[in-house]
């Protein structure tokens, strides 16, 4: 009995960590099949090592925060969620997390969850945020001060490293992740010029629209006249066609 202790402590180990609720959802958020630790150094890793200069400095932002508070892979599910939270994904279930998975890919949607947090955390009120850590710290298990850390460890880092253009781009992150559910970049951000960039594209999106309804109705239009002329066409060569037999 007592050689069965540490054999099960080490089947338990070797099945990796216990997850909590949230950072399940994550893992299906991701389609992580392995152990969520060695998927998200490989996911710093490649970051890191992108050309892209706003991909590289997230990853380098996420390593310092992993490596900086001092508690590993949930350091990364700690930003993840609450980026995912301000962007509109609920982290609710899992199923939803996966299907969310097919819409975008692993580093779209952690460049969008640092977009999300640096734009969006300061422009919630302090009722929206207190409720929001409520749910982050139950679902993640986890002391709400420490979230709060880790979410200024992100917005300072974000604005010391990152360009005037990463922060153009990011915001293009934040519309497309925030876009699968169902939300806008202005929805994240509060801002009135964000707002209005997306009643432009809403206008652009549904003029758009019009225009190739109109085109399948000039397409339509099109079709019927030719095939109107080329009956006419063939009954006029029929007749004539007649009247000559008639004459002889």
């Amino acid at each position: 009995m007592i050689a069965a202790i540490p054999l099960a402590a080490g089947a338990a180990m070797a099945a990796g960590p216990v997850l909590s609720a949230m950072a399940l959802a994550i893992k299906a958020l991701y389609g992580i099949t392995g152990e969520i630790n060695d998927f998200l150094d490989r996911h710093i890793v490649e970051m890191k090592g992108s050309e892209n200069p706003t991909v590289s400095r997230t990853g380098r932002v996420l390593e310092m925060a992993k490596f900086g508070f001092g508690i590993g892979y949930m350091t990364s599910v700690v930003v993840i969620a609450v980026g995912q939270l301000l962007l509109g994904n609920t982290l609710a279930a899992v199923a939803t997390a996966a299907t969310a998975a097919t819409m975008t890919n692993p580093i779209a949607m952690t460049c969008a969850a640092f977009g999300a947090i640096y734009y969006g955390w300061s422009a919630l009120s302090d009722i929206e945020r207190n409720e929001m850590l409520e749910k982050l710290s139950k679902g993640l298990e986890i002391g709400a001060e420490l979230i709060k850390s880790i979410v200024r460890f992100v917005v300072d880092k974000t604005k010391e490293l990152f360009s005037s253009e990463s922060f153009v781009e990011i915001k293009k992150y934040i519309g497309s992740a925030a876009a699968v559910f169902g939300k806008t970049l202005g929805d994240v951000t509060r801002k009135f010029s964000d707002r209005a960039k997306d009643v432009v594209v809403v206008v652009k999106k549904k003029s758009g629209e019009a225009m190739e309804k109109t085109i399948d109705v000039a397409s339509d239009a099109y079709r019927t006249v030719s095939e109107t002329a080329v009956k006419a066409k063939t009954g006029l060569q029929r007749k004539l066609r007649e009247s000559a037999s008639k004459s002889e």
